[in-house]
């Protein structure tokens, strides 16, 4: 798969979500838009950051300690 197809694919997903999220604003209850429960989310949001960070940081580290011979032109 080339890099604009994934371009393209990853655009879509993140504007579908975007989209899902504007039509589950208008439809939730009033009680579930509470200060809490957005601090809640917001909490829950920076955990999956903080965790995606720490996961690609070992990738990163792994890669450049790996043994596999680059090819140089």
């Amino acid at each position: 798969m080339n890099s604009i197809a994934i371009r393209l694919i990853v655009f879509a997903c993140i504007f579908g979500g975007s989209l899902f999220g504007m039509f589950l604003r208008g439809v939730l209850p009033e009680h579930q838009l509470s200060a809490d429960s957005k601090d809640t989310v917001r909490m829950g949001i920076g955990l999956i950051g903080t965790l995606t960070t720490l996961v690609l940081g070992l990738l990163i580290a792994s890669a450049k300690s790996s043994t596999i011979p680059r090819v140089t032109n």
